[in-house]
């Protein structure tokens, strides 16, 4: 009975091995079997990883460049009258009455003429609107007494500041249409800062004048109207009554002052009242009143009518106590010998 159940006992306990390892055996196989049917397989590669977006580098801003100012091309000047110099240092004009000048032609240049003094030094140069254009529309002609003209005379004697001065003349008949001196209408202008002796030289068929402030006026090599710059101009008046005959119809638009004095048939410095304008002009609808000074206070009124003014610092200080204004400062680019 023991061995029976000994028997019975090692058989149960055989079974239940057997019966162990199949379900190990079988365990595995469910986990292999589960592992080669997964849903989610293991990925054979790496997945990329997501890069970053790249910073944003705004483009370089560069500002457009500025236009460069168109250059003019350099005017040779080779003849005396049209080299950019300062007036001689420490040098005023004599107050002697002195016809000690010679004008010339200068016809290879045009149709200029110049003066020079007797140590041969150039004092003025000048020229003359003839007519024939819309300025002057009748034709000077000396063989028929027709004196039409509009001159322009740029005069620095002894090559001194205190002197420098523009005369401009316009001359029509009168009433019996017979030319003479007392119906000429005559204007003088003077320019500050006095910075260099007026100076003109040939290009292009024009004239280029440079002013005493360094500003430019074109003039038409031809007929010598004005063309462009500081200085505008209006027809002669051809008007046969003297009294009411308007003075030349030149007028300045530089940057500087401009004094002014009027006469007819005789020197404007002379017994006159002169008009001196400021550089800033007048305001935008409000009259224009430009300074007045005698005449005697400004010029010598005997002899040789001098300026009485040799440097612009004397000038200056007449301006500020009569006018209550000041020279500007001009800035000018052109070389100054």
């Amino acid at each position: 009975m023991t061995r029976k159940r000994t028997q019975t006992d090692a058989r149960k306990s055989k079974t239940a091995t057997l019966t162990a390892l199949l379900l190990c055996v079988l365990s595995v196989l469910s986990l292999n079997g589960c592992r080669s049917t997964s849903l989610t397989p293991e990925p054979t590669t790496s997945e990329p990883k997501a890069e970053a977006p790249p910073s944003e580098v705004p483009p370089e801003i560069t500002q457009p460049a500025a236009p460069e100012a168109p250059t003019k091309p350099a005017i040779p000047r080779a003849l005396p009258e049209s080299l950019i110099v300062a007036p001689a240092k420490g040098q005023t004009a004599s107050r002697r009455l002195e016809y000690n000048t010679t004008v010339r032609t200068r016809a290879a240049a045009g149709s200029w003429q110049y003066r020079v003094n007797r140590r041969g030094e150039i004092v003025g140069f000048e020229f003359s609107n003839h007519g024939g254009n819309p300025i002057l529309p009748p034709r000077r002609d000396a063989v028929r007494n027709q004196f039409f003209t509009r001159d322009f005379q740029f005069r620095f004697d002894d090559r001194a500041r205190q002197d420098i001065y523009l005369m401009i003349s316009d001359w029509a008949p009168s009433r019996d249409r017979v030319f003479r001196l007392s119906e000429i209408v005559n204007s003088v202008l003077l320019f500050f800062p006095r910075k260099i002796l007026p100076a003109i030289v040939d290009s292009g068929g024009r004239h280029i004048v440079t002013l005493p402030t360094g500003e430019e006026v074109e003039f038409d090599g031809g007929s010598h109207e004005i063309r462009a710059g500081a200085l505008s101009e209006e027809p002669v008046d051809l008007s046969a009554d003297r009294q009411t005959r308007r003075f030349p119809g030149v007028e300045y638009r530089g940057s500087g002052i401009v004094l002014r004095a009027n006469a007819r048939g005789a020197d404007p410095r002379i017994r006159t009242v002169a008009a001196i304008m400021p550089a800033a002009g007048c305001a935008a609808g409000m009259a224009c009143n430009p300074c007045e000074i005698p005449a005697k206070d400004l010029w010598d009124q005997d002899g040789a009518a001098r300026f009485k003014f040799s440097s612009d610092n004397d000038f200056e200080r007449l301006l500020v106590t009569r006018c209550g204004f000041s020279l500007p400062a001009i800035a000018s680019g052109i070389a100054v010998k």
